[in-house]
């Protein structure tokens, strides 16, 4: 059946003649068109009914059309060359507007479908033919380019696409290289895909609609690696696929948006250097799912990642997997990321802000990390996070302070030599490894857990706070495997805040320097690597431990005392304390434990329960076999 134009208040079919035409709503000639016929619709007002599908050579609608065109579920084939389509911005388009272009030869042909509502954009199928396509600076619904081999020359003007966007599998097919935008621009609250067949999009994408659109990746999507995908508003849905892309920015406060990622989803941004990452102005923006950001970039030119302020929900993972360039990066109050790797980078880089990490941190081997007064915290609230530092100091201060948050150490962490560390929330398990910081470990308000597993936790200055537990409420150890130790290494006085608390490790004094130790606390143990030294106790405290490993050498006396001019108490429930080459002094020892001092150690005065000989032999019972 030939397909029949209709137009309302018409009086007849259009001819089929070289032009069809239409004027207000008339109609002349008594033929319907057919594929040999160009139709140019010229009428001002009216209906135009396809009321079955048809194939025409172009199809050319007046820019002063103001009617409708009613596609109803019938399409429109276009199988000419040169000019195929011109359409209009004040047309009503009804019914699914769909427009095949047909032709399989490879004579250029250009579509020119004007700019029209998203309610009157047409979507166009191209399936055939190897030509060179130009599609510019125009509106359209959905764009499919199955079965096309040929090339669409690059835009020169925003394309905005309200639907879906499919390009070809084609060998042939490819899209020109432009610094123009193809908009991905829906309304509506339908999901919208993006299917790219393996081919590269050296254009500049972005989401421009509005809170209700959402655009889902049914495959990789590679971009230019000079482009930008924009995500502006609505649902960007990675759908568990990659996006590679030069630059990526998602920064404005207009309008909500969400990031979704899926559980694989990834996006890389490998843009030569600048501002290849930026969620600077992340007001209402959502991320969900497992959120991973690659930095491919393999150069010098120094390179920007604006993270933005992003609560721990929303923070992004980001890898630098490359190059040697000078990277700014977490450098603003409040910004935060959730893991950050570093693994194959080999620049400079170094937070300047107070920041937040809410996952893993692993520095490079490669890497240099520049010096900073500004506080790093780890803020997880769930969850084991690994801290890999690669033999780097961190020198900077650090805060630990996520509620039900767990960091552990993958090796040794050693802090600047003037950086405070600031445990108010979680759990810093040591996993057999060594903290060293810098001129305190310091507790603050919080829940907060100190776990051993073996490691050591070193306090290496001469301060009356190098150990500060100054908040011991909801402050614990936990011994975990193996035995644990606090190491205190200065060569000159420092002193342990322990603010009464339960130290399941070794508290050891591993420098020269005096060792005072406040409050009334309970020790696994107390040990010294060097002497001469001392270890000063709080006057009218009672320290409890349950092993005591305090020994002197010829010449090298360790002292037992007070701060002030009263007695301590030492504890101990049972068992013997063997030591040798003390000098005590204003000490009571006590618990039921017997406290030999050993006999070259000295009494100092005003002591009680020590015994100033060496403790009896370790009898054992010998059964010899003739």
């Amino acid at each position: 059946m030939a397909a029949r134009f209709w137009v309302a208040g018409g009086n007849g079919l259009w001819s089929s003649s070289t032009n069809w035409s239409t004027t207000n709503g008339g109609a002349s000639g008594a033929s319907a068109p057919g594929s040999a016929d160009t139709a140019a619709i010229l009428a001002t007002a009216g209906t135009v009914t396809v009321d079955s599908n048809v194939t025409v050579q172009t199809l050319q609608i007046s820019s002063g059309f103001t009617g409708v065109l009613a596609f109803g579920t019938n399409t429109i084939s276009v199988n000419s060359t040169g000019t195929v389509f011109i359409g209009a911005t004040t047309w009503t388009v009804s019914g699914t507007p769909v427009i095949n272009v047909t032709s399989t030869g490879s004579t250029a042909i250009t579509l020119t479908p004007s700019t029209p509502t998203e309610a009157n954009a047409i979507s166009f199928n191209f399936t055939g033919g190897t030509y060179a396509l130009t599609l510019n600076n125009c509106n359209v619904l959905s764009l499919d380019f199955t079965g096309f081999a040929g090339t669409w020359n690059a835009i020169t003007s925003t394309v905005n696409i309200y639907g879906n966007l499919t390009l070809s599998s084609a060998a042939g097919f490819s899209i020109g290289a432009s610094s123009s935008t193809i908009g991905f621009s829906s309304t509506s609250g339908t999901v919208r895909t993006i299917t790219t067949n393996a081919k590269t999009v050296d254009v500049n994408l972005g989401t421009y609609g509005t809170t209700g659109c959402s655009y889902q990746l049914q495959d990789a999507l590679t971009m230019g690696s000079t482009k930008t995908f924009q995500h502006s508003y609505g649902v960007f849905d990675l759908n568990n696929k990659s996006l590679t892309t030069g630059l990526f920015q998602s920064s404005n406060s207009l309008g909500s948006r969400t990031l979704a990622f899926g559980t694989f989803g990834t996006i890389t941004c490998n843009g030569a250097g600048g501002t290849l990452w930026t969620s600077t102005l992340a007001t209402n923006l959502t991320v969900t799912g497992t959120a991973v950001v690659n930095i491919s970039y393999s150069g010098a030119t120094a390179t920007t990642v604006s993270t933005g302020v992003l609560t721990a929900a929303n923070a992004i993972s980001f890898n630098f997997t490359a190059g040697t360039y000078p990277l700014t990066f977490l450098q603003t109050a409040s910004y935060a990321a959730k893991n950050v790797d570093f693994t194959g980078y080999a620049g400079t880089w170094g937070a300047t802000s107070t920041v937040t990490i809410y996952g893993n941190l692993t520095l490079s081997t490669g890497m240099t990390l520049t010096t900073s007064a500004s506080v790093m915290t780890f803020g997880a609230t769930s969850g084991t996070q690994a801290i890999t530092s690669n033999t780097k100091t961190m020198d900077f201060p650090i805060n630990f302070n996520g509620v039900g948050g767990i960091w552990q150490l993958q090796d040794a962490l050693l802090m600047g030599s003037t950086r405070i560390l600031n445990h108010f929330n979680g759990t810093i398990d040591l996993n057999g490894k060594t903290l060293t910081v810098g001129t305190a470990y310091i507790t603050g308000t919080g829940t907060k857990n100190l776990t051993f597993n073996g490691g050591t936790l070193v306090c290496p200055t001469a301060a009356t706070t190098a150990f500060n537990n100054s908040v011991p409420t909801g402050f614990t150890t936990t011994a975990g495997t193996g035995t644990g130790k606090i190491s205190m290494t200065a060569a000159t006085a420092k002193t342990f805040v322990g603010g009464g608390s339960t130290y399941n490790c070794t508290l050891s004094n591993d420098g020269a320097g005096a060792l005072t130790i406040s409050g009334a606390n309970t020790f696994t143990n107390i040990a010294n690597s060097v002497s001469p030294t001392s270890f000063l106790f709080t006057a009218a405290t009672t320290t409890t431990v349950t092993n005591w490993s305090v020994n002197g050498t010829v010449g090298n006396l360790v002292t037992i005392g007070s701060v002030t001019a009263a007695s301590h108490t030492l504890s101990k429930a049972s068992g013997t304390v063997r030591s040798n080459y003390l000098s005590i002094s204003r000490s009571t020892a006590t618990g039921g434990a017997s406290w030999y001092a050993g006999a070259n150690s000295t009494n100092g005065g005003n002591n009680s329960g020590w015994i100033f000989s060496n403790a009896p032999s370790i009898n054992g019972n010998f059964f010899f076999m003739f």
